[in-house]
């Protein structure tokens, strides 16, 4: 009786005994377990620390960078706009403006046409405002318009050597209806043709202004509005150059 009540005691004893035991190893793996995991965050955190050094350190690279090339940048901003302020003023000196340009351009379209330059630097050189003119010469011309045809569309100067022909647009009365007569504030053409020489024709409102060269006389043309369906054309005459 004595040695089952034994047994039985050492039964219980070991049964406490083993599962202490294995209480301890669970405690023991699940401190393994945490201590590995703690182990392996504290890794992760110190692979994404440097990660974030190094990104960190290569923002400050390229901050730099850009900061420099910025610099750059503005210099040569700086560069251009100093550029294009001395070239403002270089084009502001040597483009000629108002009746310079006038004349360079006059210049350049004679140059075009083939007159020679020492012939056309003659010309510019003897140009002087006093000139050698005759009295001017008034004529009194009919334009034709498109339903009159004018036996007076023409007139004749120096001569009977340059004649002038004019036509223009027909007026119109308060109904709207056309009228024998031009409409002198409507644009009138005039053909200004040398004897043997080149027609000049120009168009546009009165007053109308034209020269012409013939030989070495200059013909100034001033064509203004006169009396109801006339012009009054004058003809100024003068040494050339």
């Amino acid at each position: 009786m004595t040695l089952g009540l034994y047994d039985s005691e050492r039964r219980y004893r070991r049964r406490v005994w083993t599962g202490f035991v294995k209480f301890l190893l669970f405690i023991l793996f699940v401190l393994g377990v945490g201590l590995f995991a703690y182990q392996m965050g504290i890794e992760q955190l110190k692979g994404r620390d440097a990660g974030l050094r190094d990104e960190v350190t290569q923002l400050a690279r390229q901050k730099g960078e850009l900061e420099l090339y910025v610099g750059q940048l503005r210099d040569i901003a700086h560069t251009a706009e100093t550029r294009a302020g001395e070239l403002e003023k270089q084009l502001a000196r040597e483009v000629p403006r108002g009746d310079l340009a006038l004349m360079t351009q006059a210049a350049a379209e004679r140059l075009a046409a083939g007159i020679a330059p020492d012939r056309l630097a003659f010309i510019i050189s003897s140009a002087q405002n006093r000139r050698n003119c005759q009295q001017p010469e008034t004529k009194r011309l009919q334009p034709s318009t498109p339903i009159y045809k004018s036996p007076n569309r023409s007139v004749g100067f120096a001569g009977g050597t340059i004649t002038v022909v004019g036509d223009g647009q027909s007026a119109r009365d308060g109904a709207g209806d056309s009228e024998g007569w031009f409409d002198p504030t409507a644009p009138l053409t005039l053909r200004i043709t040398p004897q043997d020489g080149k027609e000049t024709v120009i168009t546009g409102v009165l007053p109308l202004h034209q020269s012409v060269v013939v030989d070495n006389t200059e013909f100034r043309f001033t064509a203004a509005a006169g009396a109801r369906s006339f012009i009054e054309i004058t003809s100024d005459r003068c040494a050339y150059p």
